[in-house]
């Protein structure tokens, strides 16, 4: 079987895609077995990503699979994935058949915050970390409104990066977290995690 996620993520610049593509693909590489096929591609906007995933779901091949990734936005209530996207954002994802969705919840940050060591190596001095919101442990219940302004604060004195921004910093980041800390935190990474573990 052959995979490829579409990950909301990267911006509107091929480069700045380029480098979330590599920081994904550098995390998504610490949980999948050798010799497994995986293609990252870097969607962009939210929009965006969902119409790739959708041309790719319904060009799809026999063993091939599509996978979106997307942040889910605020906390997730529905059954599964496609349901919170339905309620949410109004896609209708039962049509496609052949196809996997997983959430980053609420958002990509949330993630961070699971690994705060990685945070504080990242941003080598000046770092924070006591002024990030909830626990490492349960990041889902951190809300999306207070994460990335609790990420600019811990980061504003930070002697070479300067303050966060999810473009300069965010790619970087995937690359250096601890998925085993993320999935800790997180019941719908860890979902996503045990798919990349079975390719």
């Amino acid at each position: 079987m052959s995979a490829t996620i579409f990950s909301e993520g990267g911006g509107d610049k091929e480069v700045t895609r380029s480098r979330f593509r590599a920081g994904l693909s550098e995390y998504c590489a610490k949980l999948r077995p050798p010799g497994s096929r995986l293609r990252i591609v870097a969607g962009g906007g939210r929009d965006q990503t969902l119409d790739k995933f959708k041309r790719a779901v319904l060009d799809s091949r026999a063993g091939e699979v599509s996978v979106l990734l997307v942040d889910s936005e605020g906390p997730v209530t529905a059954n599964s994935p496609a349901e919170h996207l339905r309620a949410h954002d109004g896609w209708d994802l039962a049509s496609l058949r052949k196809h996997r969705v997983f959430l980053m919840v609420q958002v990509m940050e949330a993630w961070f915050l699971a690994d705060r060591e990685a945070l504080t190596a990242f941003y080598d001095g000046g770092f924070l970390p006591n002024s990030l919101p909830g626990r490492p442990a349960n990041t889902e219940a951190i809300r999306k409104e207070d994460i990335e302004a609790a990420l600019k604060n811990a980061t504003r004195k930070t002697k070479t990066k300067g303050e966060y921004h999810k473009i300069d910093h965010g790619s970087a980041l995937l690359a250096l977290i601890d998925p085993n800390k993320v999935g800790a935190a997180s019941p719908h990474a860890d979902t996503f995690h045990k798919f990349l573990r079975e390719l």
